[in-house]
C-alpha cells in the first residue's frame, strides 16, 4: 500500500498538480489574446463552412442525396483546414514553453526548484497543448452542423479530430525537444516551420502521384486515384482515407505485407495516431536528457578535456582578431558581417539552398533517364513535379523570410538591447534600413534557387531539341522577379508585427498567419476569377504567389479552369499577357512593400518608446 501510495502521489505531482501546468492554465486561460485566438480559429472554420456549404444552407430546393453529398464535401474542407491549422498552431504554442523561460532568464531559477525533469517537460508540454486541444473541442459544434443532412458519420468526425489532436501532439513534442536542446526562440521556430512545411508538401506530392499509389487500394468514388502507401505517416493522406476520397484496402487484400504493415495500410488513420503517440513518448524521453544540459555549460567534462587536448592554442595564451572596418550604417554592417544578423550566419540556409538545387538536379536526371515513370516523351509528368518543387521552394522562402523578419526587432526587445539602440544617434531610418540589409543578404541565395532549377530544364530542352519543353524560357527571367516581390512584402509584414509585438512567439504566429492566409486568399480569388476565360486568368494569376509560378512553368494552366484546349494563337497571346501582367504584379508588390516601409519608419520611435514605458 505504501508503494502504491507513493506511486499515486508521484503521478499526481507529475501532471494534475504540476506547478507549471496549474500556473499556465489558471493564468493563461484568462488572457484576452487567447480568447481572440479561439474566436479567430472558430471564425476560419465557420467561414469555410459557409463557403463550402452554401448550397446546403440555401433556400433553393434540393434532394437529400445532393444535400448529403454537399455535407460530405463541406466536412472534408473543414477537416483539411482544421488539420492544417493544427500543424502550425501547436508548435507555435509549445515552442515558447521552454524558450520563453530562457529568453527571460528565468529558466535557471526553474532548475533550482524541487521540480524534476519530467515535471518541467510534461508541465511545459501539456500546459501549451491544453490550449490547442481546447481549440479542437471548441470547433466540435461546427462539425456537428455538417452532420445535419447525412453523408458524415460520427466515426468520421472523431477520426478527423483524432488526426488533428495527434498531429498537435507530435508537433508539440518535437517543438519542446528542439526548444530544450537548442537555446533561442528565434531559431527554434525558424527551423521548425520549414521542416513541417517541407515534410507535408514533399510527402504529400509523392503520395498523390502515381508513384505513391498502393496497387491493392480501390479507386476513390468519382476520382481516378488510389490510396497512397504513405498514408500511415502523413496526416492529410490519412485524412483523405477518412473522408472517402481514397478508400483503404481490406487487410485480406494485403497478403504480400506482414504485420504490422498490413494493419497500418488497412487502417491508415489509426496507424498514424498510434505512430504519433509512440513517437511523442520517444521525444519526451529524449527531452528529459537535455533539460539540465545547458545549465552545466562551462563545467569540466570528459568531452571538454578531449577537446582541450586536441585543440591548438596560442603559446602566449592571447586571443587576437584582425580589426574590421565598420560601415557608415553600423546596423547594416552588423546584419551583413557578424553573427548577430537577422537570419544568423549559420549553415542552415546553405543547406536549404543545396537541398533545393539537389532536388532540381535529381528531377532533371529522372526526366532524361526515364526514372520513376518520367520521360521526355511525356513532359507533363515532369512539369507537374517541377511545379511542385518550385511551390515547395517558394513556401520555404516565404516561411523563412517571414519568421526571420518577425524576430529582427523582438530579439532586440527580449535581449533588452533596444534601449541601447535608442540612446545612440542612429535614427529609425538607419535602424530599419540596417535590418532590411540583413534580410536581403539572407534571402538572396534562396531566391536564386527556383530560377536556377528552371534554367537547367531550359538549357537541356534547348540542347536536346525537344518539341515540347517542360517549362518556358521567360519563366527564368520572371520567376526571380515575382519571388523577390513576394518575399519583400512578406519581409515587411514580418517586420511590421515584429515592431508591434513585444515577444517573438506572437510576432511569428501573427505574421506567418497573415502571409499564408493572404497567399491562400489570393489563390482562391485567382482561381475564381480565372473561370472567366484565359485572358482573366493571364491577368489575375500573376498576382497570386503560387498560381503565378505555375502559370510561368505551365502556360496552359490559365485555360484549365475553362476546360478548353488552347489554340497556338491563344496560347501565345496568353503567354504575352501573362508576362506583361507579371511586371505589373512585381510593381504592385514593390509599391505595397515601400508603403509599409514608410509607415514602419514613421511610427518606429513612437511604438518602441510606448512599449518601453
Amino acid at each position: 500500500m505504501t508503494l502504491l501510495h507513493d506511486l499515486g502521489l508521484w503521478l499526481w505531482r507529475l501532471l494534475p498538480s504540476n506547478p507549471i501546468l496549474v500556473r499556465v492554465v489558471s493564468t493563461g486561460g484568462k488572457r484576452v489574446r487567447h480568447l481572440w485566438a479561439r474566436v479567430a480559429y472558430l471564425g476560419v472554420l465557420f467561414l469555410v463552412l459557409l463557403v463550402m456549404g452554401g448550397n446546403a444552407f440555401s433556400v433553393q430546393p434540393a434532394s437529400l442525396a445532393h444535400l448529403a453529398k454537399q455535407s460530405t464535401q463541406t466536412f472534408t474542407a473543414v477537416s483539411i483546414v482544421q488539420l492544417l491549422l493544427m500543424c502550425f498552431i501547436a508548435p507555435i504554442f509549445t515552442a515558447g514553453a521552454i524558450t520563453q523561460e530562457k529568453d527571460a532568464n528565468t529558466f535557471h531559477i526553474l532548475l533550482t526548484t524541487p521540480m524534476s525533469n519530467a515535471q518541467i517537460v510534461l508541465g511545459s508540454l501539456i500546459s501549451r497543448l491544453y490550449f490547442v486541444w481546447v481549440l479542437l473541442i471548441a470547433g466540435l459544434p461546427v462539425f456537428g452542423i455538417t452532420m445535419l443532412y447525412g453523408g458524415v458519420t460520427t466515426a468520421e468526425v472523431f477520426e478527423s479530430f483524432g488526426l488533428a489532436a495527434s498531429t498537435g501532439l507530435i508537433t508539440g513534442c518535437m517543438a519542446i525537444f528542439i526548444s530544450i536542446a537548442r537555446v533561442g526562440t528565434r531559431r527554434t521556430i525558424f527551423a521548425f516551420f520549414v521542416g513541417v512545411a517541407a515534410y507535408l508538401v514533399a510527402l504529400g506530392a509523392i503520395g498523390m502521384s502515381a508513384y505513391g499509389a498502393l496497387p491493392e487500394a480501390p479507386l476513390g468514388v468519382g476520382l481516378n486515384v488510389q490510396m497512397s502507401w504513405l498514408a500511415p505517416i502523413h496526416p492529410f493522406l490519412a485524412l483523405s482515407v477518412v473522408t472517402g476520397w481514397t478508400p483503404a484496402p481490406s487487410i485480406t487484400d494485403l497478403g504480400r505485407f506482414s504485420w504490422p504493415w498490413n494493419w497500418a495500410l488497412a487502417n491508415p488513420a489509426s496507424a498514424y495516431m498510434v505512430g504519433c503517440v509512440l513517437a511523442s513518448i520517444v521525444l519526451i524521453v529524449l527531452s528529459l536528457a537535455f533539460v539540465r544540459t545547458g545549465a552545466k555549460e562551462g563545467e569540466i567534462t570528459w568531452l571538454s578535456r578531449v577537446k582541450g587536448i586536441l585543440a591548438l592554442h596560442d603559446p602566449t595564451g592571447e586571443r587576437r582578431r584582425k580589426p574590421r572596418h565598420v560601415w557608415s550604417n553600423p546596423i547594416a554592417w552588423r546584419e551583413a558581417a557578424t553573427r548577430a544578423s537577422a537570419g544568423g550566419r549559420s549553415a542552415f540556409r546553405w543547406v536549404v539552398v543545396a537541398l533545393g538545387l539537389a532536388a532540381g538536379f535529381t528531377l532533371l536526371l529522372a526526366y532524361y533517364n526515364g526514372w520513376w515513370g518520367l520521360s521526355p516523351a511525356r513532359p507533363n509528368e515532369a512539369r507537374y513535379w517541377l511545379t511542385v518543387l518550385v511551390w515547395l521552394q517558394l513556401a520555404v522562402i516565404l516561411l523563412l523570410v517571414t519568421n526571420t523578419a518577425a524576430t529582427t526587432l523582438t530579439r532586440e526587445k527580449e535581449s533588452q538591447t533596444m534601449e541601447l539602440l535608442l540612446s545612440t544617434p542612429l535614427t529609425s531610418k538607419y535602424i530599419v534600413a540596417g535590418t532590411l540589409r540583413g534580410l536581403v543578404s539572407f534571402v538572396v541565395p534562396l531566391i536564386l534557387v527556383p530560377p536556377a532549377v528552371l534554367l537547367m530544364f531550359v538549357f537541356l530542352d534547348l540542347g536536346y531539341g525537344n518539341a515540347e519543353w517542360v517549362t518556358t524560357p521567360e519563366a527564368v527571367l520572371l520567376a526571380p522577379l515575382l519571388v523577390t516581390g513576394f518575399a519583400a512584402l512578406a519581409a515587411m509584414i514580418g517586420l511590421q508585427f515584429s515592431l508591434l509585438s513585444k515577444k517573438t512567439v506572437p510576432a511569428v504566429m501573427i505574421s506567418t498567419a497573415v502571409v499564408m492566409g493572404a497567399a491562400g486568399l489570393l489563390w482562391a480569388c485567382g482561381a475564381a476569377l480565372a473561370t472567366g476565360g484565359w485572358f482573366f486568368g493571364s491577368v489575375v494569376l500573376p498576382f497570386a504567389p503560387f498560381p503565378a509560378l505555375q502559370a510561368l512553368i505551365d502556360p496552359t494552366s490559365v485555360f484549365r479552369e475553362t476546360q478548353s484546349t488552347p489554340s497556338p494563337d491563344d496560347l501565345t497571346a496568353a503567354r504575352v499577357t501573362r508576362a506583361l501582367t507579371s511586371f505589373i504584379a512585381v510593381a504592385a508588390y514593390a509599391a505595397a512593400t515601400y508603403s509599409i516601409y514608410n509607415g514602419l519608419v514613421r511610427n518606429f520611435d513612437m511604438t518602441v518608446r510606448r512599449q518601453s514605458a
